[in-house]
């Protein structure tokens, strides 16, 4: 904003020709939604979530950029060390497109890394990636870590969305996440 203001002042716009909106989130759109609403617990039992105790979400778009086969040896690291008890109440959520040309085969990343470990592709179950407000906000409230390791984030909208809905975010420090995170200076 402040650059599009600085540069556009000198071809003759004025204030009121610029605007910047910000990021927001709607609670009409994202908000906790109790575990006893009936549609909610069904939304859990189709994608088949009800049963995990612990669900981290990957949500994402699968490019490079954003790392996707690296969260998913992430949550290798962390099965690894859990007994086969614990591991069998953990579920790693990825809701994007498993394939992308731009990106990697999420289903052969998933297969290879992840062969014992519970792995639910819930993109192409909502008519290919097609949620609507009150399935995304169901999605959100079934996770427990939404987790985002984009190398290079502009804002994160996704992790926003999931601070909304009460839950908590695994970030990197680069982009609009840190500021999600509320890092502030010592001075």
């Amino acid at each position: 904003y402040g650059i599009n203001k600085r540069i556009l002042s000198k071809y003759g716009y004025e204030d009121w020709q610029t605007q910047y909106v910000p990021h927001g989130i709607s609670s009409k759109r994202v908000f906790k939604v109790h575990k006893s609403n009936e549609n909610f617990i069904n939304f859990q039992n189709y994608f088949g979530l009800h049963p995990y105790k612990f669900k981290i979400l990957y949500l994402n778009r699968n490019i490079r950029r954003k790392n996707p086969a690296d969260v998913a040896l992430a949550y290798k690291h962390m099965m690894d060390k859990l007994t086969p008890e614990e591991r069998k109440e953990c579920c790693f959520v990825f809701h994007s497109a498993p394939v992308d040309e731009n990106g990697t085969d999420m289903r052969a990343v998933c297969q290879t890394l992840l062969p014992d470990y519970p792995v639910i592709f819930t993109y192409d179950k909502g008519g290919a990636g097609g949620f609507n407000d009150e399935q995304m906000n169901y999605l959100y409230n079934s996770i427990d870590v939404y987790i985002n390791m984009a190398s290079n984030e502009g804002f994160g909208l996704g992790s926003l969305e999931a601070l909304h809905a009460g839950k908590n975010i695994v970030v990197n420090v680069t982009g609009g996440m840190q500021d999600q995170c509320g890092f502030k200076k010592e001075d």
